[in-house]
């Protein structure tokens, strides 16, 4: 007879051996076996010739992995792909998990616990430096991060064109805007708009790229920023995607002090973020806000207190526009 409490016994048990299967979707996704069953199931001594694996050890990560739903095995110890496996290919979830799932990550979550105490950041507590920074110096590193978040954000970048209305904004500068694809976006939905790449000079040379791609040179350029020390001025609305979260309330109002300095008495601030709901229901923003502390010490945020942010560096907090997403539009305009 199932007790709630054995069955709450069973979920913890789940929830602490999650590693038992997170574990082995990184072997999975390192050793590209999801690419390589594109083409048809193959054997495990096939897939081991073609990445370089000890057969017996892969068998087992493999039947792990079937077990659970990812990957299928079949008669003579051949696997193929489930939808789950195909979620792990190149251009899906791959790179989602090669990031999430690398050394260098679980050595910054490894001290979560020690922070919770000492109040530091624990990514510096593991590498001596803050994210951003360890990552100009690992470049493999970096471009998978870059990838994986431009994975996660593709869904949203159409949510955020149906949602918000750019009709009334002529130049957008898109701040931290990465690799540019959502201001891209944006730019293909909105022939009258002219816009602005504003980020770091690691990810210019993608960014000038990806505008070129898409024959947008004419009506895009990309622009070296650290919005800690300034923001490109001349456009009559800004964006920060995604940004805000990643920091401090003190960074958070250097970057939007900033903004606000670069822009008319008649501009435009839009922050797209996800907003921390009230109640005990499960909520993706509530696990990412421990994602954004370990990483940086950054935070996510209710209603409440965008408010105040964006009120106390000098903007007036018009309204949150929600999308098809779990992230919103927060339009605020100049005191």
């Amino acid at each position: 007879m199932t007790t709630p409490e054995n069955e709450a016994s069973r979920t913890m048990m789940q929830m602490i051996a999650a590693k038992w299967v997170s574990g082995p979707i990184h072997v999975a996704a390192s050793l590209g076996i999801a690419d390589i069953l594109a083409g048809g199931p193959q054997t495990i001594e096939e897939i081991a010739g073609e990445t370089g694996a000890y057969a017996p050890y892969l068998y087992r990560v493999m039947r792990a992995l079937a077990c659970v739903g990812i990957f299928i095995e079949q008669d003579n110890r051949t696997f193929g792909l489930t939808p789950l496996a195909g979620c792990l290919q190149t251009g899906a979830m791959r790179s989602i998990a090669l990031f999430l799932l690398s050394d260098w990550h679980d050595q910054a979550w490894g001290r979560l616990a020690e922070c919770v105490k000492t109040g530091k950041i624990p990514f510096e507590q593991a590498h001596g430096m803050p994210c951003f920074e360890w990552l100009e110096g690992h470049p493999e590193a970096a471009r998978v991060f870059h990838e994986a978040n431009a994975v996660k954000a593709a869904g949203s970048h159409s949510a955020i064109v149906e949602a918000y209305d750019f009709a009334g904004i002529e130049t957008l500068t898109d701040v931290g805007g990465g690799y540019g694809a959502l201001l891209i976006r944006i730019l293909k939905a909105h022939p009258h708009v002219k816009g602005v790449v504003a980020d770091r000079p690691a990810t210019l040379q993608s960014a000038r790229q990806a505008i070129r791609a898409k024959g947008l040179e004419d009506r895009c350029s990309a622009v070296e920023c650290d919005f800690f020390e300034g923001v490109p001025p001349g456009s009559d609305a800004y964006l920060l995607s995604h940004v805000l979260h990643d920091w401090d309330d003190e960074r958070c109002r250097r970057i939007l002090g900033n903004c606000r300095k670069a822009m008319g008495p008649d501009g435009r601030l839009l922050v797209v973020e996800m907003v921390v709901p009230h109640g005990n229901a499960f909520s993706i923003v509530k696990l990412l806000d421990i994602e954004v502390l370990v990483m940086g010490g950054g935070r996510e945020r209710t209603a409440d207190e965008f408010r105040d942010l964006l009120e106390m560096s000098g903007f007036h907090f018009k309204r949150i526009i929600p999308t098809g997403e779990s992230i919103s539009v927060l339009e605020c305009v100049r005191k």
